[in-house]
This record gives structure tokens, sequence and C-alpha cells, in this order.
């Protein structure tokens, strides 16, 4: 039924709690698990001025790439606990675009309904809406 699950993560408490949902689909199932952080390159490039050197941004980015081995790691060894299959992956780009990249391979994508971006993000057009509505495959939204 699911035999491929793709749990978005940027380890805010919505995706830790989709994180324990899609593991326990993926349990019942009998599924693996891909956790999957996408570091934000316009969050990095927004988040600084123009001015800025591109030694900061690269530390932006790297800064995030942290925050996704910790978000994934979280992913990965929850579904270990729960002997499910698991695998970890961490890109660069557009959240929403690299997502539906990944969505293209599984038989459904789980998530939380907000990131760490929050409401300022949500009143712009959040990750999740922007996933659900170009999705391929189902989207398991989790609050």
């Amino acid at each position: 039924m699911f035999d491929k699950i793709l749990i978005a993560t940027d380890g805010s408490t919505h995706s830790i709690r989709a994180a324990k949902e899609g593991i326990e689909l993926a349990k019942l199932s009998g599924g693996k698990v891909t956790a999957l952080y996408v570091v934000d390159v316009n969050r990095a490039v927004s988040d600084v001025s123009a001015n800025i050197a591109n030694e900061v941004i690269e530390g932006l980015k790297t800064t995030m790439r942290t925050e996704g081995e910790h978000a994934t790691k979280y992913v990965e060894e929850s579904a270990k606990m729960a002997n499910v299959a698991a695998e970890k992956k961490i890109v660069e780009g557009n959240p929403a675009e690299e997502i539906l990249k990944m969505a293209g391979g599984v038989d459904v994508v789980v998530m939380g309904s907000i990131g760490r971006t929050g409401l300022g993000k949500y009143l712009l057009g959040s990750v999740t809406d922007k996933v659900v509505r170009n999705s391929k495959v189902p989207v398991m939204v989790v609050y």
C-alpha cells in the first residue's frame, strides 16, 4: 500500500508530529521512510541584505544543513526504534519544489501543517499548501 513514504521535516513541532504519524503509517504498511530536509536557499539569501558577503550566506547554509542533520536524524532514529527502514536526505533549493521532485518516487508525502517559518510564511503561501496543491501523490498533513 504505502511502500515508500516521504517525510518532509524541518525540525519544527509540527514536523516532529508528522514524522511520528509517517513512521506509524510505515510500520502498519511495512513501508520505508525517507526523511527529507531542504536547505532553503531563498531563506539564506533573504535573511541578509544584498551587500553581505557570500561567506555569510554560506555560513547560513551551513547552519541550515546542521538543522537538517538534526531534523532528519530524529526521523531516522525514531523509525529505527519502531523497526521501520529509514534513510535521510538533505538537499538545497526551494522547499516546495524539492519536496515535489522527491514525491515523484514515493507513494505518499507526510508533512506538518506549519513549519519553522510559522505564520508569516503561511500568509505568503506555505510550503505545505504548495505541495498539497501540486503533488501527484497523496499528501498527509499533520496538525
